[in-house]
């Protein structure tokens, strides 16, 4: 299974986790085993669930087991809620990493605004799920929060505006093709503006990803196939 949270409440779920992690952790600082991880970053519109969990579940397939997790905005957004399992988490990785992981904000996060602080919390989450590894971050800047580890795969999902639209309309449940693509146009500025003016990150840089799929050619169980390729290519998996 890709996403076993959806079956039990996420305090349990976490609790389970973390004594896996925790039982892990020193195994991790004495072999510096590959801890692979994958983020996907995507244009507005291009809704990525459907396709991380086909590669979580090819992933789980491939090595009979259910560590590869999904973690959507959703998820995302109930462990930075709770925040003692959003702090519980970042201590289950070693002392090395946390530092490295401080001395990162400090440099990277150091501009933002008042208002933007908050951000630090889901910076910290996220960069600890990549560490500990058989995790597929969707969005919420997971690509440039995992700036310097390892073992990363980085995707970034677009199609062609037409696509975008109707995928919006028929989600959102918007009947004007109009109001859907100003929508669109609106969330794209947002996200471009806050990563370049805060992350000085440019998310429109093909090279700021190992690989970009336009996803209007492609089905989820074809990027599956494609990543799981990249991953073995790279001797990640």
């Amino acid at each position: 299974m890709s996403n076993p949270i959806k079956e039990s409440t996420l305090e349990r779920w976490i609790q389970n986790q973390m004594k896996v992690w925790e039982s892990e952790k020193k195994v991790i600082e004495k072999e510096d085993l590959p801890r692979p991880f994958i983020t996907i970053s995507r244009q507005y519109g291009c809704f990525a669930n459907s396709i991380a969990e086909a590669i979580a579940k090819s992933l789980n397939e491939l090595h009979h087991t259910d560590k590869w997790i999904t973690y959507d905005k959703n998820l995302i957004n109930k462990i930075e809620e709770q925040y003692n399992i959003s702090e519980k988490i970042v201590e289950t990785i070693d002392t090395k990493k946390r530092e490295e992981m401080s001395e990162l904000w400090r440099t990277m996060l150091s501009d933002l605004p008042p208002q933007a602080a908050v951000y630090k919390k889901l910076a910290n989450t996220i960069r600890a799920l990549a560490i500990h590894g058989n995790a597929i971050l969707v969005g919420r800047g997971s690509v440039i929060i995992t700036k310097g580890l390892r073992y990363g795969l980085h995707l970034r999902f677009v199609a062609p505006l037409q696509y975008r639209i109707q995928k919006v309309m028929e989600i959102q449940k918007i009947k004007d093709r109009l109001t859907a693509e100003k929508l669109i146009e609106e969330k794209d500025k947002q996200r471009h503006e806050f990563m370049t003016q805060y992350i000085k990150f440019d998310a429109y840089d093909p090279a700021s990803y190992d690989l970009t799929f336009n996803i209007a050619q492609f089905t989820p169980d074809q990027i599956a196939h494609i990543v799981i390729a990249a991953l073995k290519a790279r001797k990640l998996i």
